[in-house]
């Protein structure tokens, strides 16, 4: 925006007067009777050039005759560009502000030079549950095992279920970034959301065959539950009952797999589940163990759950009824070659998990 220098001066003035950036934008505002005032760094630029030159005046107008424009020359010289690739290749985390002062450098021209002359871009870090040395290795004999497999056998994820809950809040997510009021004047308005928001929790099997489910933990007036043994075998025994009944599906062959949760692998699961699969269990306390904190690597947790919170508020569902029937449309909405490519998304992370030895793999890999 173009100020005049009546504008320049009131507001240095203002600023000697009182030493506050936001007094000299109070003030300019009263003074000048308009919305708009300059900004901190407007002010601060203007105080730089009265400091240097002595003046507000723009030297270059035609009406001084002047020839300096008091801007600085560009920063962007060869060697800041030197200065700052050395910054960052010695502390890539540090912020931009921060940066700037340690340069001497302005943040716009610092950003200029980072991405327009490094290419470099802001990414930001993925925050992950700690893996421990142990669920590494873990992690690495689960893979090693899955890698083994399919070299003897490239049909074996034909035969997989992969099992998982996932829970869905009746509110839905709140972005606070997202909630902006474009206005004249602070609204009046705040949005609310409950404490403990109403849920549902939802239970699926996927496989190449597609998904099995969803099965809920509710009671029979169909509020939810938590999931204990008792209700995960009664979803597990709907889940076996629809299996049998699974078009090219042959219950004697399938495997399953569970992630380590009390309620999966408490004795009475355990049993149920070695009487219907026999040794076809990927699971703890099974020959093929699950390894912990594995959600990267289970299809359900990697693509499923995040697809359908993608998608299923869109209808601004109200009550848990309309919310269970948007989930269960979305799910028989996704068609068996998506379900096909999910799965061969696992045998890629399986064995980007054993290139990195173990370690989170979800931040350098794109959805499936």
């Amino acid at each position: 925006m173009s100020w005049t220098n009546q504008q320049k001066i009131f507001s240095l003035e203002t600023y000697f007067a009182t030493k506050s950036y936001q007094s000299v934008q109070i003030q300019f505002r009263k003074r000048f009777h308009c919305r708009n005032f300059p900004s901190k760094s407007t002010i601060v630029s203007w105080i730089k050039k009265f400091r240097e030159h002595g003046t507000v005046v723009d030297l270059c107008s035609k009406a001084t005759g002047g020839t300096y424009s008091g801007r600085k020359k560009s920063a962007r010289t060869e060697e800041n560009i030197a200065a700052v690739r050395d910054s960052v290749g010695r502390s890539p985390r540090k912020s931009v502000r921060r940066r700037s002062q340690e340069l001497g450098m302005t943040r716009e021209s610092l950003r200029r030079v980072l991405t327009s002359d490094l290419h470099l871009y802001p990414y930001k870090i993925q925050i992950k549950q700690k893996l421990a040395d142990a669920d590494k290795e873990k992690r690495v004999t689960m893979c090693e095992w899955f890698c083994n497999v399919l070299e003897n056998d490239e049909n074996f994820l034909e035969n997989v279920w992969f099992s998982d809950e996932g829970h869905f809040l009746l509110s839905g997510h709140v972005n606070s970034k997202n909630n902006i009021f474009w206005g004249s004047k602070v609204p009046e308005e705040v949005l609310q959301r409950p404490l403990h928001s109403i849920k549902c929790t939802a239970w699926v099997a996927m496989s190449k065959h597609g998904i099995i489910g969803p099965f809920w933990f509710e009671d029979d007036d169909g509020r939810s539950q938590t999931v204990n043994k008792e209700r995960y075998i009664a979803v597990l025994n709907k889940y076996w009952a629809s299996l049998g009944r699974r078009r090219g599906v042959v219950r004697a062959s399938q495997w399953f797999q569970q992630d380590g949760a009390t309620p999966h692998t408490a004795n009475e699961t355990i049993a149920w589940l070695r009487q219907r699969f026999e040794e076809r269990l990927i699971s703890r306390r099974c020959d093929v163990e699950w390894a912990p904190h594995s959600p990267d690597l289970n299809p359900p947790d990697f693509y499923l759950w995040g697809f359908l919170k993608d998608n299923v508020y869109q209808g601004n569902p109200q009550t848990i009824e309309e919310l269970k029937t948007a989930i269960t449309a979305k799910i028989r909405a996704i068609p068996k070659e998506e379900c096909i490519k999910v799965i061969q998304n696992f045998a890629r992370r399986v064995q980007v998990c054993l290139q990195r030895n173990g370690g989170h793999l979800e931040h350098i890999l794109g959805k499936p």
